[in-house]
């Protein structure tokens, strides 16, 4: 077990939020959308969409997303009884500001489509830039305490196995999201906030050596041998959904969200999920999430994942193996630790959500918290 001093991660800036909207500017950005979906669900979706009148038009605001806005749109049911293959309601994402990027859209697009094909996603109905009009799913979205339930997380990790072994046209190196947490440590100095409480969490985080903790991280990665496979990267549980109308005995979870996957290491998406189980979103209040340490899972948890995991991997391939890589042993030292690499992630890239986005969400309050878990796990790891 390493042993390593914990910086103080201070959470006193966990207070309430200090501005709200107004409510003349929240009545006319509401307005502004409604007036934009409908043109958008007009020019792309045609059929019925084009003729309905706008005062029919309704979009509503879809919980879930720390990175893109999700709306609900949909026109009157009658419109859908002229024999048109069209739907009635769609969901329209806009994309947050730091997925506008021309290269990530279009692999994101690539992936969100060939899954469609596949039946592992949501139809894709149009994409234009800055965001795209897919498939509405009948169904809700996972809930933290969902996910630490054991029959819920074997379903889980039967469908992440399953994701895993695919095959897509994209950038085969595992070198993605190192790449981009590169990228967010070399801007997080030239990040500048008006607010007093974010500068005063801001220049907590940069106490932090994160040029030293970043090698530490490479260091161990390089010594894991993880294998490399076609990764999801986000898998917690506002991106999960349960299909109430499943099958009796088809697994009834869906992965949605697919802007960070690409090809990375196994035990990041293991990793990454077994700390999403100390993270609740759907907290009212500011910072809207709850941050649990002591719900990260435990060895009996974790194994019953794993043992899901391997077992779907082996009976899909209908192959058997002694690698060493695929025993549960192996695989929770190894998601340990990603976790780490996970921890790290997701606190730079708040930070730069901080700067760049307009969700009324603790993006600093959520780094530091990032921050405090990373270096708890750190005592962990072996």
């Amino acid at each position: 077990m390493a042993t390593v001093d914990i910086p103080s991660v201070s959470t006193e800036c966990f207070e309430p939020a200090p501005v709200t909207v107004k409510g003349a500017e929240a009545l006319s950005e509401r307005l502004e959308i409604h007036d934009e979906a409908y043109q958008l669900c007009k020019e792309y979706l045609k059929g019925p969409w084009e003729s309905v009148p706008k005062h029919e038009f309704r979009i509503s605001l879809l919980q879930g997303g720390l990175s893109n806005k999700l709306y609900i749109c949909r026109i009157p049911d009658r419109y859908g009884n002229s024999g048109s293959q069209c739907p009635c309601i769609v969901i329209l994402r806009i994309y947050g500001l730091i997925i506008k990027d021309f290269t990530a859209q279009i692999q994101e697009s690539v992936v969100f489509s060939i899954l469609a094909e596949r039946k592992l996603g949501p139809k894709l109905y149009a994409v234009f830039p800055g965001g795209r009009l897919e498939e509405y799913i009948p169904c809700r979205a996972l809930c933290t305490d969902d996910i630490q339930k054991p029959i819920m997380s074997r379903y889980i990790a039967q469908r992440l196995s399953c994701y895993h072994t695919m095959s897509m046209p994209v950038n085969k190196q595992p070198t993605t999201m190192m790449k981009k947490l590169l990228l967010y440590h070399e801007n997080l100095v030239h990040v500048q906030f008006e607010d007093g409480r974010k500068t005063k969490m801001l220049r907590q985080i940069l106490r932090f050596d994160i040029a030293s903790e970043i090698n530490y991280i490479r260091n161990l990665v390089q010594d894991t041998d993880s294998p490399v496979v076609f990764s999801h990267n986000d898998v917690q549980e506002g991106n999960l959904l349960y299909l109430e109308e499943a099958g009796r005995n088809a697994n009834p979870i869906r992965m949605i969200d697919f802007e960070y996957s690409c090809y990375n290491h196994r035990g990041f998406d293991i990793g990454n999920h077994f700390c999403e189980w100390m993270y609740d979103y759907s907290f009212d209040e500011w910072p809207h999430f709850v941050y649990k340490i002591e719900n990260y899972p435990n060895k009996d948890q974790q194994t019953n994942f794993i043992k899901a995991y391997i077992e779907e991997h082996f009976t899909a391939s209908s192959t058997t193996t002694h690698d060493e890589k695929w025993t549960v042993a192996f695989m929770i030292k190894e998601a340990n630790r990603f976790a780490l690499l996970s921890h790290l992630f997701w606190a730079l890239w708040s930070v730069m959500q901080a700067k760049m986005s307009d969700i009324g969400f603790g993006y600093m309050e959520y780094a530091i918290a990032r921050m405090d878990a990373y270096f708890k796990q750190k005592l962990l790891v072996e």
